[in-house]
Formats: structure tokens, sequence, C-alpha cells
């Protein structure tokens, strides 16, 4: 009887334990191409719906959203008023995660745009057709045409306990070597010595999942890239946004960090999850935060490490493909699966110019034109793959992360 009884004890204990421990985490992190309040507030937007249709496709209780503008009054056009609610729009019409209705979200303004000019009083978007060329209107520190243009938002399921926002840490304060003289902005002018080291910024927000405190960092790093700016500092920022993200969930990266009590990085055997566009690849050795990125790697805790999360627009056959969007985590989680929702394209192709086929008619393809040695060519296209490139020009991440103990 007392071993049927200790039997019974230990049984009812493992069933508990797995229980608590077979709790699914599950993620999505999506940059979405220039998401205005524009665009959020176009009930026919084609891309918005494209964007909407994607999610409600996923089951997710975190999601990080990158490219999205933090909203203010008459920003960028005079009749938008709202005040920090894009998230709220984004997610409303998706469908219920877990049976809950009640989101929750993390979303700040970030510094990009805070700088950029007003063209006859308001603020220009890309591609506006009254000016030639917008990008003399954008902050020339932090880019953007409008303030918090390129911010980062997150929406949850789980309570929120608390947030920590960096958004003015200096550049120079974090990494003392940097050296700003030797960089201009893209007005040839000399950088700020306060320049801040993030573009954006840089958010943790703390969740309880199940009773445990799990650190969900979102950060979309300046890209390792010049926009034809020879003297660029991107390429120095986007490794030393990384090199911070590396010592915030570690305690250590290359080189000595001292913020005096400052900024902090984790607790040891804290959880996390820190997810974003790094926007620089892991395998390109020339830009140095990709060696943040294999390090990273080397823990068997970076996703992915190959593949495609972003492709230039359009549907020619050498649009420019690359690796930037990373999803890293705690050695105390376990990813049970990830992906990257990049639907098959499955191409064909039906001739340039006069000799194109011009097939339109099979179900679930769609028809595509696509210029090639000034000639107009066409191929038809997966339907899915055709509404991924619409509602972006990044594929989201999908993972699903359970606790080891």
């Amino acid at each position: 009887m007392r071993v049927l009884s200790f039997f019974m004890i230990f049984f009812i204990s493992g069933c508990a334990y797995l229980t608590k421990n077979s709790h699914q985490i599950k993620v999505v992190h999506y940059n979405i191409f220039e998401l205005d309040s524009a665009k959020l507030n176009d009930p026919n937007n084609e891309q918005i719906k494209a964007v909407k249709e994607i999610l409600n496709e996923q089951e997710f209780n975190i999601l990080s959203i990158n490219e999205i503008q933090f909203d203010r009054p008459q920003t960028p056009h005079k009749n938008l008023m709202t005040f920090g609610q894009n998230m709220y729009h984004l997610t409303r019409g998706l469908k219920k995660v877990d049976d809950k209705d009640d989101w929750s979200f993390s979303f700040f303004q970030a510094n990009t745009g805070n700088k950029a000019k007003r063209y006859k009083g308001t603020y220009l978007r890309p591609n506006d057709p009254r000016v030639k060329n917008v990008r003399k209107f954008a902050d020339p520190i932090n880019y953007g045409l409008f303030p918090g243009q390129y911010s980062t938002g997150m929406a949850t399921t789980y309570p929120i306990i608390k947030k920590v926002v960096i958004t003015d840490l200096p550049w120079l304060r974090f990494n003392p070597k940097a050296n700003l003289k030797r960089f201009r902005d893209t007005r040839g002018r000399r950088l700020p010595k306060d320049m801040p080291l993030f573009d954006k910024n840089f958010v943790d927000t703390v969740l309880d999942i199940q009773g445990k405190e799990v650190h969900v960092i979102t950060l979309h790093t300046v890209p390792a890239y010049h926009f034809g700016n020879k003297v660029s500092p991107n390429y120095q920022r986007n490794a030393d946004q990384l090199r911070f993200l590396e010592w915030y969930l570690t305690g250590k990266t290359s080189g000595a960090i001292d913020l005096q009590d400052e900024f902090v990085p984790l607790p040891e055997n804290s959880y996390f999850i820190a997810m974003g566009d790094w926007n620089t690849e892991i395998n390109n050795t020339k830009n140095p935060g990709g060696h943040v990125l294999k390090r990273f790697a080397s823990t068997g805790r970076l996703f992915p490490t190959k593949g495609t999360t972003q492709e230039g627009r359009g549907f020619g056959k050498r649009r420019l493909k690359m690796l930037l969007d990373y999803l890293y985590y705690s050695p105390n989680l376990e990813l049970e699966e990830a992906q990257v929702l990049r639907p098959l394209e499955k191409r064909l192709f039906l001739g340039c110019g006069p000799n194109s086929l011009m097939q339109i008619d099979e179900a679930g393809r769609v028809p595509v034109p696509y210029q090639e040695k000034g000639k107009t060519c066409h191929v038809t296209i997966n339907q899915k793959f055709y509404r991924n490139k619409i509602a972006s020009d990044h594929f989201p991440l999908a993972a699903t992360l359970r606790f080891k103990n």
C-alpha cells in the first residue's frame, strides 16, 4: 500500500512537472516594409490585407514587428491624429491566440526621423511624387522621413511585468574607441559627439510566462550598408549595436564595457528571447557585425544561420537576397521548431517581349512581369509567394520554444 501511494505521488508530481514545462511559447517576428499610419488607416490597402492574411495563418502569443511607425498626431499627414496606437490597429482583426482576445503592447518611438525636415508644412513619405529626392529631407543621423518612422513594436497575450527602453545611450559612452571623427552623416557633416548608439531603440519587455520572468528583447539595428555615403558610420554602428545586445544578454562581448551600473546586463541564468532585423549577414566577413552573429551562432542557439529572410522588390531572376532577420534565445529554453515563412516561388518562365506566352488562367498562380536587358519578360509564380512579396520585402520568422527547467 505504501509502495502504491509512493507511486501515485511520484506519478502526479511527474505529470505536474511535464505540464508546467510543456507550455509552448509561440513567437512570430516580422519586418513589414515601411508600415505607417497612412497604410494602417486605409481599409483597402493591399499590403495590409496581405500582412493580416499571413499573420492569421500563424499561432503566436508573442509578435515582434519592425518598421512600424510609432504614430504621433499629424505625422506624416495632418489628418492622422492617433498617438501610439499602431500596434493595436495592426492586431485588430487577427484571430485569437490561445482563446484570448486581450493583447498587451510594448511600443515606443524610435529615434528615426526625429530631425527630419518638413515639406510645405508636412512630412514626406517614401516615393512622394512632389519631391525628386526625398532623402534630402530625412534625418541625417538616424534616417527616417518623419519622427518614429521605423519603430519596433511587440504584442503579447502574456502579462507584462516591466519594460526597459534604451534610446539615448551615447555611442561613445558604450564604445569610447569608436572614433566618430572618421565618419560623416548623409549631408557630409561630422557626427555629433553625443550621437546615440541606437538609430532606433533597444527594448527589453519582461513577461510573466508560467510564473517565470522571460526577457523579450526587440531590436532593429541600423543597416550594415552605406547607401552611397562612403564614410558612413553604419557598419561600425551596426556592429556596436549587436555588441551591446551580446553584452546585455551575456555580460560579455569583444572589448571591455564600462557603463558604471547605468545599464546592467541580464542576471545569469535569465530566460530571454531576442529577435529582430539585425541588418547584417552572418557570413559577410566584411561587416564587423557578422562576427558578432558568428559568436551567437557558435552557441547553437541562433536561428536561422542560412537561407533568405529579405529580398529585393520585384520578380526579376537576379534580385538581391539576404539573411538579415534572426532569433536568439537563452540556454534554459529549447527551440522546438522554427521556420522562415517563405513560400516556394514555383517560378514558370513564359518568355520575353512579343514571344511571351502570357498564360494567366492557372489556378493558384499569378502572372507577373519583370525587366531584363531592356525587354519585358513574364513568369507565373505561386500565389502565396506573390502575397508574401506584396506584404513586405522581408519574410517572417516563426518559432516555438519551451522551458528546459
